[in-house]
């Protein structure tokens, strides 16, 4: 689970808003959706989404209009994928509000993709022209659904699980889209919820803001001076920097240039005005047009190494200046992919590790595409990958459930013992305020029984505040034992040793269960209660998929359509930048994070795959046969969900490795 969305700050303003475990949830949904550091399936970019899947089509339509890029095969690929995300998401959208302009949409889509396949070349063109500008009422219409269904959802006191999530997927990649930064919009609902109980139009503003101008500061080194860069940026503002420089500077760069010192090259501080809805976006926005804006320069003098270095500078419409730096993340030690060192996958470990390190996000995406490809995947074949991914995501998400559970049950007990240690520092200041006034000799008897009544106020505050933790503590304790006895990890850095025993506990009862296991699942009960939120509401979900078999198979078969939608856009903008040229698109922040996201998981269950073959002695597969392994494993446990009555045959423990034990035969 993002920590973003769970920690201290956050759970605290939950609490003195009063939210319903419903209305929790889908505010930590959207915020792990928008945490950069969330895992495929869970951020913004590689959730399920009727929105992304319509733009990246009318984006391929109006390309393909201008430049013919994509070309036909690969367009209607991107069409057909589209419109299975599209048909997906009918259910959450209410029958008069949204659904229409779905139904709308997927029927232009197929329209079009009935149309271009029979039409001659020479009328491809105008074609996708007129398919565009029939999509863009239907995207704007779809979005405004999509706020409108928040104020529904907001409101709800009980809905149908599977739809909720689905709904609140679609709400969070709407504010990833509209250009939300994840820790401004985690500060903005602190504010407000520690003020007052929001109602749905409070949430829909703070979720969807309209841009206002803020201005970036960030130094370029290697010129002093940028001629004629308010041509390319209009508003900007410079100021030369020389080595050392100890010369006055206007008062808000004050702090910016002693965050940046030593300044060891001359160069110049850029200031330029954006349009952003935080001061996160602002930051990334106003990066990204300096960026661009230096392709002129470098191009105009080629010995000058031109580069844009941080920390920056980001000014609000409220004139207050934040300084802002690259987050980089670190570990204690860092460990190879896969001990075997396998020679078929260093090209895409080498391309995937470059594409980390490209800030423009198309180049980027492209760059994924490649390391994707590297691995043997041809274009014609991303199917393959995307059912690989939808198994992985299956493993992952499972095995999460349990992470978030410890980690939000730790962070309420947690949460509970700062408000018993608020309770007490509030109580010993009252003590001391008595105390001092009543040694002055400076009060009346009235003055003095208030006082005296805050003071036993306070204390009872305090008794009652650390009472609750140790009631929760000790709990907590006794309950995390029952399933850490069932399910147990390893030292170090914990990790499930059998992750099928944790898949148990989510399994319903059957009558070969032994005591211990139903004293496990009902701790799992006891603490997701005690989490609340949407930890509560995942252990919920996932108990209602795997009682049901089908509608797994469902959910599984939408991850797989996502990810073929999402492979084959990539493979889209991978030929749109190397082909046509285009640097910028109306979802490349999205497609690149995606990539990145899609890349890192390929590798993971290649690198597992090869590092179990390696401790056996085996020969190491090939990477193309992993994936067509894969993707026959996962249509054969589609196949048999579909059939199914219950989900006890199904196991989780090597569902992406090479042993075939995904479904057995007896429960």
């Amino acid at each position: 689970m993002a920590r973003s969305s769970s920690d201290t700050a956050i759970q605290d303003a939950f609490t003195a808003a009063d939210l319903t475990r419903h209305q929790r949830a889908l505010l930590h949904h959207t915020l792990r959706a928008l945490d950069p550091g969330s895992a495929l399936g869970f951020h913004a970019s590689t959730t399920d989404s009727a929105l992304a899947a319509l733009i990246r089509a009318h984006d391929a339509l109006d390309n393909h209009a201008a430049h013919e890029q994509p070309q036909r095969p690969l367009l209607l690929r991107v069409l057909r994928t589209s419109a299975l995300c599209l048909r997906a998401a009918l259910p959450i959208f209410p029958p008069r509000a949204g659904r229409p302009h779905l139904r709308a949409a997927i029927t232009e889509l197929t329209t079009t993709t009935t149309a271009l396949s029979d039409a001659e070349p020479t009328h491809h063109r105008a074609l996708a022209r007129d398919s565009a500008t029939t999509l863009e009422p239907l995207i704007t219409a779809i979005t405004d659904a999509i706020t409108g269904h928040l104020r529904t959802l907001w409101d709800t006191t009980a809905g149908d699980p599977t739809r909720d999530t689905r709904a609140a997927a679609e709400i969070a990649v709407s504010v990833y889209l509209r250009g939300r930064d994840g820790e401004a919009l985690k500060n903005d609902l602190t504010a407000l919820l520690t003020t007052r109980t929001p109602t749905a139009d409070d949430i829909a503003a703070l979720l969807w803001p309209p841009p206002r101008r803020h201005h970036l500061t960030a130094l370029v080194s290697g010129a002093r001076r940028l001629d004629r860069l308010d041509h390319l940026l209009p508003g900007s503002r410079q100021w030369p920097v020389t080595v050392d420089d100890t010369r006055p500077r206007p008062a808000p760069h004050t702090a910016l240039l002693a965050t940046l010192a030593p300044i060891t090259r001359a160069g110049a501080l850029i200031e330029v005005p954006v349009d952003a809805a935080d001061l996160g976006t602002a930051a990334v926005l106003g990066r990204r047009a300096i960026s661009e804006a230096l392709d002129q320069y470098v191009a105009g003098n080629r010995v000058a190494d031109l580069t844009l270095t941080g920390p920056w500078q980001v000014t609000g419409p409220d004139d207050n200046p934040v300084i802002g730096a690259p987050t980089r993340a670190g570990v204690y030690r860092a460990t190879p992919l896969s001990p075997s060192w396998s020679e078929a996958l260093r090209p895409a470990l080498r391309i995937a590790h470059i594409a980390t390190q490209v800030e423009a996000p198309m180049a980027g995406a492209a760059l994924s595409w490649s390391a994707i490809e590297a691995t043997g995947l041809l274009a014609e074949k991303t199917g393959r990958l995307a059912r690989a991914c939808a198994l992985q995501t299956l493993r992952h998400q499972i095995i999460d459930a349990h992470t978030q559970l410890r980690l939000r049950v730790t962070e309420e007990l947690r949460r509970l013992a700062d408000r018993a240690d608020k309770a007490r520092t509030a109580h010993r200041r009252a003590e001391r305020v008595l105390a001092r006034r009543t040694e002055l000799d400076r009060t009346t008897p009235a003055e003095t029984q208030a006082l005296t009544d805050t003071v036993a106020r306070t204390r009872q505050q305090w008794h009652d505040h650390h009472t609750t933790h140790d009631h929760a503590a000790t709990d907590t304790a006794a309950l995390m034992a029952l399933v850490d006895a069932h399910v147990p990890r390893t030292t170090g850095k914990p990790t499930l040793v059998e992750p099928d025993r944790w898949l148990d506990l989510l399994l319903p009862a059957h009558d070969d269960d032994t005591p211990e296991l139903h004293a496990a699942r009902h701790a799992v009960t006891t603490l997701s209660a005690f989490a609340g939120g949407l930890t509560e509401h995942t252990i919920d979900l996932w108990r209602h998929r795997l009682a049901t078999p089908p509608l797994l198979a469902t959910w599984l078969q939408d991850k797989q359509d996502t990810y073929h939608a999402q492979l084959d856009w990539l493979y889209t903008t991978r030929n749109i930048t190397l082909h046509h040229g285009r640097f910028a698109g109306p979802v490349d922040l999205a497609t690149a994070h995606a990539g990145r996201a899609i890349v890192d998981v390929t590798l993971e269950i290649l690198g597992r795959w090869h590092s179990t073959q390696h401790a056996r002695g085996q020969d190491l597969t090939p990477p193309e046969r992993i994936l067509k392994l894969l993707a026959q494993r996962k249509d054969t446990l589609s196949t048999a969900l579909a059939k199914a009555t219950t989900c006890h045959p199904l196991s989780i423990q090597h569902l992406t490795g090479p042993d075939e034990v995904h479904w057995t035969t007896t429960p």
